[in-house]
């Protein structure tokens, strides 16, 4: 401690002392004793008073360097007055460091600059030296600017040298072995950032690697630096770029679930295909065609085995490596100060433009069926941080639905709203995901956070309010004067924390919620956009959409022997999960979870009270915990779940409480089974 107050903060004058006090904790019994020895520590500080930063002096043989040091000054972590704090000594290392290296000094490392510092005025402050050293046995450090820059572009090992083609292209020089260029030289040549005769910076170096490596076209991507043989100050460069031997690939895929409701089963199996171009136009346009059909099972002892729902659906997704800002949304917010330059400046170089279109059919037998169509227009930018943003300013749902069983439904109207026709628009913003991952670090911390914000038909809105106000109408826009556009604000965060133990033991948690608000002539939000627990992937002891809304209990709950296909969904939803994680024997793995959560609507529901939030929502939480399985197969996971119902977000009748006794959560025997591929988070 009291060399943490002196060397690390600046107390030099800081005394530390400390009383130990030990305590002996333990018992006896004819089984043994057991002793546990405790030890309180108190330390007694005497800081005094904290040193300050009088002056700050740069040192060096190396004069050429220390005047461009001298330039960047005012720049500095450390200023005069300043406390004197170690991590902003390091701080300001590693801001010279990056900067000596931003500006062709690449070979430049922060074990050159040492810190040290006089006190000997003793006014409690001390002059601050960095002292930048020169490698030996040079009494300079070489600053280097780029030379030549040469582009192999269709690379192999052992390339006979005679069989390229050269040619000069935008002051880079192009080699080929094919007849034409597999990639065009324009989108190559925008995707090198350090130009010749300019001083070498390190940034510029790894956004070259970082956007050449994200064209799908290459297999192999390598950045050789080369000094040249007659400038000793000039740094030439060999890009080798390796294709993929296929343009073309296939993908396949089959998913399922398995859960269990009471003596009911139910059983879901999906398939699905993709085909990809990883060079559509020349450009490396990635262009991917998915398709995916399902079904699910149900099956009981009454009914036999039924179909319960069908699904299928086909995207298209069109990934252009640059950005193509038609709409310059980009220049207007940098401009209004809604972005940063320098952020600006990165996202125009490295972000990816998406162009998707798609359409999907859900039916849920003597139910509903729902046919949606979709198109989107947005861009994909990953930061040198890791963290990820996808931004979609155009994009279309269009959402037709068809309810079957109206009995069902009649009752609410809350629940037949937001089975509407309804369309979905962004013209400038439709939605922006934020997500960032944070690796696994040297104590076995790792991170997940995704953000998502939605927007729909708010230029529409707007526009017909100005329309009216215009016409002095209350004109209601409609699509096809008979489609309502949909007018919601949604929100919804995930982030996800895992801790590894060691190669056998993990811990994982995730915390989920979201909201949803309609707002304009709109009363319910859309139901395929509202939110539901329950599943293998969330609270495991229910079925999907099977608890909630808030405290309301689904009539439906009480049917033990049919397949029951849920449709509980909600405005707000909260959802915790944890689950430890270990090793049992050679591929199977073994867990152990709790699962707590639950949907709430925003407004009262006469026809299911209790559903609606309140200030008490935490008394309607559900929480269920198990047990699992998991065959571990490394590129893929079997699991099996077993999931107990532990507290019910209504209250019993008959018991007036939430919780379920220990003979009920006996009687659900093994539990809810869930079968699923992969983890659940």
């Amino acid at each position: 401690m009291e060399s943490y107050l002196r060397y690390r903060k600046g107390y030099y004058d800081a005394r530390v002392d400390f009383i130990t006090n030990e305590k002996t904790v333990g018992w006896s019994s004819s089984q043994g004793s057991y002793l546990r020895f405790d030890s309180e520590v108190t330390y007694i500080i005497a800081a005094g008073e904290r040193y300050k930063v009088r002056s700050l002096q740069y040192e060096s043989d190396d004069k050429k360097l220390l005047s461009f040091v001298e330039s960047i000054r005012n720049e500095s972590t450390v200023k005069p007055g300043n406390y004197i704090d170690y991590l902003q000594f390091e701080d300001e290392k590693r801001r010279l460091t990056l900067e000596l290296q931003n500006n062709g000094y690449s070979g430049f490392a922060s074990n050159y600059v040492e810190i040290s510092g006089d006190s000997s005025k003793m006014n409690k402050d001390v002059a601050i030296y960095f002292q930048i050293r020169t490698p030996l046995p040079d009494t300079i450090h070489q600053r280097y600017v780029t030379g030549q820059i040469k582009i192999y572009t269709d690379y192999y090992q052992g390339q006979p040298a005679d069989s390229l083609v050269q040619e000069n292209i935008d002051g880079l020089t192009f080699y080929r072995q094919s007849s034409k260029y597999l990639v065009k030289p324009g989108l190559l040549s925008n995707s090198v950032f350090f130009k010749r005769d300019e001083f070498l910076r390190k940034d510029d170096k790894q956004k070259t690697f970082r956007k050449l490596n994200s064209l799908g076209t290459y297999r192999f991507v390598a950045l050789n630096a080369i000094p040249d043989e007659s400038k000793d100050s000039v740094m030439n460069f060999e890009i080798q770029l390796t294709p993929h031997p296929k343009k073309w690939i296939y993908d396949g895929g089959l998913d399922g679930y398995f859960s269990t409701l009471g003596a009911a089963r139910l059983f879901g199996l999906s398939l699905s295909s993709q085909l990809v171009n990883r060079n559509l136009l020349g450009g490396s346009e990635k262009y991917s065609l998915r398709a995916e059909a399902g079904t699910e099972l149900g099956y009981s002892r009454e009914t036999g085995i039924i179909r319960r729902t069908t699904n299928l659906s086909v995207q298209n997704n069109l990934s252009i490596p640059s950005f193509q800002d038609f709409l310059g949304l980009g220049k207007f917010a940098r401009k209004t100060g809604l972005i940063r330059n320098k952020f600006y400046s990165n996202f125009k170089e490295e972000a990816v433009t998406n162009i998707s279109l798609g359409l999907s059919a859900v039916n849920i037998i003597n139910l509903y069926s729902v046919q949606s169509y979709n198109a989107s227009f947005g861009f994909d930018y990953t930061s040198p941080r890791n963290a990820r943003y996808v931004f979609r300013p155009l994009g279309f749902n269009l959402d037709l639905y068809s309810i079957k069983d109206t009995a069902r439904f009649e009752q609410n109207p809350l629940i037949l709203l937001s089975f509407k026709d309804i369309l979905g628009t962004g013209f400038l913003f439709r939605d922006l995901s934020y997500i960032y991952t944070k690796a696994k670090d040297r104590k076995g911390n790792s991170y997940l956070v995704i953000n998502n914000f939605e927007l729909s038909g708010w230029e529409v809105h707007f526009a017909n309010l100005f329309y009216n106000s215009l016409s002095g109408s209350d004109k209601k826009w409609m699509f096809a004067d008979k489609i309502l556009f949909a007018k919601y604000i949604r929100y919804e965060f995930d982030g996800r924390y895992n801790k590894e133990y060691n190669k056998t033991t993990s811990f994982a948690a995730r915390f989920n919620g979201g909201i949803i608000i309609p707002f304009g002539d709109n009363k319910v939000a859309p139901f395929i956009r509202q939110f539901g627990v329950g599943g293998p992937n969330s609270l495991r002891a229910w079925n999907i959409k099977e608890p909630g809304p808030g405290g309301y209990r689904d009539p439906l709950n009480k049917v033990k022997e049919t397949p029951v296909i849920y449709v509980n969904q909600g405005d707000i939803k909260l959802e915790m999960n944890a689950e430890y994680r270990f090793k049992i024997l050679l591929i199977l793995d073994g867990a152990i979870f709790v699962d707590a959560g639950n949907v709430w609507t925003l407004k009262d529901d006469p026809i299911r009270p209790g559903a609606s939030i309140t200030s008490k929502f935490y008394n309607q939480i559900a929480i269920g915990a198990g047990y699992g399985f998991r065959f571990n197969f490394d590129f893929f996971i079997i699991r099996f779940d077993f999931g107990y119902k532990i507290r019910s977000p209504f209250q019993d009748a008959y018991k007036k409480s939430n919780w379920y006794t220990f003979k009920e959560i006996r009687e659900q025997g093994l539990g809810n089974i869930q079968v699923a591929v992969n983890y659940p988070f």
